[in-house]
């Protein structure tokens, strides 16, 4: 019985650290939408792929699954990256 808590206690910390970061980032996006506009766009795509990939990584397992699932996941990322500039790009002019 008491091994089955200590394991318990072992698989709830990482998601509490992760949790508390993914907060901790969460206020730094809000401190970074008061920079300039040149620096606020980057600092905050930067934010948002750190952010994501924790969620995905650890609350979505992706970190001990099979690693063809990564490369899924890596692929449809590199992908979504030009989709994402080119929003970022033109939205300004709109």
């Amino acid at each position: 019985m008491a091994e089955s808590a200590d394991v318990r206690t072992q698989t709830r910390s990482p998601y509490l650290v992760i949790f508390v970061i993914l907060g901790v980032f969460t206020g730094l996006e809000v401190g970074a939408s008061q920079l300039p506009v040149n620096i606020k766009i980057p600092a905050l795509i930067v934010l948002a792929v750190v952010k994501a990939s924790l969620v995905v990584l650890y609350f979505m397992h992706l970190k001990s699954d099979s690693h063809v699932y990564a490369g899924f996941f890596l692929v449809a990322f590199i992908l979504i990256i030009p989709l994402v500039l080119i929003m970022t790009l033109v939205m300004p002019m709109l």
